[in-house]
C-alpha cells in the first residue's frame, strides 16, 4: 500500500512539473491549438473575456463575451477560471489553472488504471506515453473546455471500472457526477461515458454488465445535477439558449458547420493530425489493437472491453460531429495510451524496462524539437506580433472605441480591458453572418450599411436585445462585415471619433479616399500595422486603465 502511494505521489509531482512549467510563457490565445495547420487558440481570448467579466461583476449564471450572452456551452470552465482569477488575481497561471489541474488529475487516473491491469511499470508506461504527447502539453496550458471534458470522461470510466455493475451508491453518484460535470463543461459531449457503457454492454459478459435500471438511474442523477442551470437559462433566456445551445452548437456546428479549416474528410483530418502530433503513440496503438480485441473476445476481464468501447465511442464522435477541430482529438489520447501500454507487445514483462527506456529517449527527442508538430514546447509559442502592438495601444489609455479592421490579432483584443472594441471582418463569402444568424437579427453582427445607420437602427436593436433578456446595448455592432475593402472609406468617414487598427494597404486606401490626417493621428505599431487615433474622444467612453499582467 505504501509503495502504491509513493508511485501515485510521484506521478502527480512529475505531472505538475512537466505540465506546469511554461504555463505562463505564451500570451492569451497565441499558442497553436492546431500545430499542423498553424491555427492559434483564439477561443482562449473569448474564455478569458468571459472569466474576467464573471470575476469582476459576480454575474456567474450567464456568461457574456464582448457584452453578449454566450450559451453554446455551459459555463463550468469560466466558473472555475473566474474563481481562480478572483482568488489568485489576474494572471495567466490563474486563467489556465483549471486545464492544468484537469490534466494532472487525468494523468494520475491513467496511472491508477494501467497499474491495476498489471504492475506499476505499466502505470508509468501509460503516464510516459501521455506526458510525451504534444497535444496533452498544449491543452494542459490552455484555458479550453476540452481538458475538463477529458478529465470528466476519464473519471467516469475509472469509476465504472472500479464498480462495473454500478452497485455501490458512491460509484453510482460518482459516475453520474462526472458525466454531469462533462455536460457542464462541453454540452452534450459530456454524455459520452453513457455511450461508452452502452457499447461495452453489447460485448461484455452478462455477469459484468450493469443493469439497465442502474444505468438509467446514473443518467437521471446526471440530469438532475445539470438541470438547475439549464432550466434557469430556458426560463430566463429561452431564445438565447435555443439559438446558441441548440441551433448554433448542436445543429449548426454538429451537422452543418458554417465553415471548415480544411477540405479534408473527418477521417483524413484526424488521422493525419494524430500521426503528425504523436507518431510513436499512433504506431503503438495500431499494434496493440489486435491484442486488445483478443482479450475482449475472451471476456475474462472488464478493462479490455471498456478501453475498446472508449476508443470506439470517442473515435466515432470525431467522425459524426461534422465540425473538424483538432482539440476534439484530445478525447482519444487517454484510452490510446492505456491500450498501448497495457496491451501493446512492446511492453510485455520481458521487454518492459527496455521499452520504457526507449520512451524516455523519445520524450527527450521531443523536448529538443519544439518546432515540430510532435515536439513539446513547454508552453512556448511563436510570437503573435499583434500582442505587443495592442498592449502598447492599451497603455495609451484612449477614451475611444477601437475598430479592428481585418485584424491579425486572433481576437486577442477581447482579452484586454479596452473601453469598447469592434471587429470589422472582410467577408465576401458571408461566413461571419452564417456562424450565428441570430446575431444579425439582434444587431450584434452588422453590414457596413447597417453600421453607418446605427444611430437610426440602434433603438430597434436595443428593443430586440431587451426582448431576449439582455438590457444593454453593449454587444450591438461588435462585429461588422464588409464584402470589399472599398467599403472601408465609408465606414471611416461615418466614425471619425473611433480609433482604427488597419493594415498598411488599408492606410494607403484611406489616405487616398478620406481626409484621414484631419481627423486622426497615425501611429505605426511594432508589427507594421497602423493605429489611427481619433483627435476627439468617442461619446460616452470612459477610461479605467487597469494593470495588465506581464505576458498577458
Amino acid at each position: 500500500m505504501k509503495s502504491i502511494v509513493i508511485h501515485f505521489a510521484g506521478v502527480v509531482f512529475i505531472s505538475l512539473i512537466l505540465l506546469g512549467v511554461g504555463v505562463e510563457r505564451a500570451s492569451v490565445g497565441t499558442v497553436y491549438s492546431d500545430p499542423v495547420a498553424k491555427i492559434r487558440a483564439q477561443d482562449e481570448s473569448m474564455y478569458a473575456n468571459m472569466a474576467l467579466r464573471q470575476a469582476s461583476t459576480g454575474d456567474w449564471l450567464t456568461p457574456k463575451v464582448m457584452g453578449r450572452y454566450l450559451l453554446q456551452k455551459p459555463p463550468l470552465l469560466t466558473w472555475i477560471a473566474g474563481l481562480s482569477l478572483k482568488f489568485f488575481g489576474t494572471s495567466l497561471f490563474a486563467l489556465r489553472l483549471p486545464a492544468l489541474g484537469a490534466a494532472i488529475f487525468c494523468t494520475a487516473l491513467i496511472f491508477v488504471l494501467a497499474r491495476s491491469a498489471g504492475s506499476p511499470m505499466l502505470g508509468w508506461t501509460a503516464v510516459l506515453l501521455l506526458l510525451s504527447n504534444s497535444l496533452w502539453h498544449i491543452f494542459a496550458r490552455l484555458c479550453y473546455t476540452d481538458m475538463l471534458l477529458v478529465a470528466c470522461i476519464t473519471g467516469s470510466v475509472a469509476t465504472f471500472l472500479y464498480d462495473p455493475l454500478l452497485e455501490r451508491r458512491r460509484s453510482l453518484w460518482g459516475f453520474g457526477a462526472f458525466c454531469a460535470a462533462g455536460i457542464m463543461a462541453k454540452n452534450t459531449a459530456g454524455l459520452l461515458p453513457f455511450a461508452i457503457v452502452a457499447v461495452y454492454w453489447i460485448f461484455a459478459d452478462r455477469s459484468r454488465r450493469p443493469s439497465p435500471a442502474r444505468i438509467m438511474l446514473a443518467f437521471a442523477l446526471s440530469v438532475a445535477l445539470v438541470a438547475p442551470w439549464h432550466i434557469y437559462q430556458i426560463v430566463v433566456h429561452r431564445q438565447w439558449f435555443w439559438s446558441d445551445y441548440v441551433q448554433t452548437q448542436l445543429l449548426g456546428f454538429g451537422l452543418h458547420p458554417p465553415a471548415q479549416s480544411s477540405t479534408e474528410s473527418q477521417l483524413a483530418f484526424y488521422s493525419k493530425r494524430l500521426i503528425l502530433t504523436d507518431p510513436v503513440l499512433f504506431v503503438l496503438l495500431i499494434v496493440a489493437i489486435p491484442f486488445l480485441v483478443r482479450d475482449v473476445r475472451h471476456r475474462a476481464a472488464t478493462m479490455p472491453g471498456v478501453i475498446l468501447a472508449w476508443l470506439a465511442v470517442t473515435g466515432g464522435a470525431l467522425l459524426l460531429f461534422r465540425y473538424r477541430n483538432l482539440p476534439y482529438a484530445l478525447y482519444l489520447i487517454p484510452p490510446a495510451c492505456l491500450a498501448a501500454a497495457v496491451y501493446g507487445p512492446a511492453f510485455s514483462r520481458r521487454s518492459s524496462k527496455i521499452s520504457l527506456a526507449v520512451l524516455v529517449v523519445v520524450f527527450a527527442l521531443k523536448c529538443f524539437a519544439p518546432g515540430q508538430p510532435w515536439g513539446i514546447t513547454f508552453g512556448a509559442a511563436d510570437p503573435l506580433p499583434a500582442v505587443a502592438a495592442l498592449h502598447s495601444y492599451y497603455e495609451l489609455g484612449r477614451p475611444n472605441e477601437l475598430i479592428l479592421v481585418d485584424s491579425d490579432d486572433d481576437l486577442y483584443a477581447s482579452a484586454l480591458p479596452l473601453p469598447r472594441i469592434r471587429y470589422c471582418f472582410l467577408d465576401p463569402d458571408n461566413v461571419v453572418r452564417r456562424y450565428a444568424p441570430h446575431y444579425a437579427t439582434l444587431g450584434i453582427t452588422l453590414t457596413e450599411e447597417e453600421f453607418e445607420d446605427l444611430d437610426y437602427l440602434e433603438p430597434a436593436y436595443e428593443a430586440r436585445l431587451k426582448e431576449w433578456g439582455l438590457d444593454s446595448p453593449e454587444p450591438i455592432g461588435t462585429a461588422i462585415v464588409i464584402a470589399s475593402r472599398t467599403m472601408l472609406p465609408r465606414l471611416f468617414r461615418a466614425y471619425r471619433n473611433s480609433d482604427f487598427y488597419v493594415s498598411g494597404a488599408d492606410w494607403e486606401l484611406l489616405q487616398r479616399e478620406t481626409p484621414v490626417n484631419q481627423t486622426h493621428q497615425m501611429i505605426t505599431a511594432s508589427n507594421g500595422r497602423k493605429f489611427l487615433l481619433a483627435r476627439f474622444p468617442s461619446p460616452g467612453m470612459t477610461v479605467n486603465l487597469k494593470q495588465v499582467p506581464t505576458g498577458w
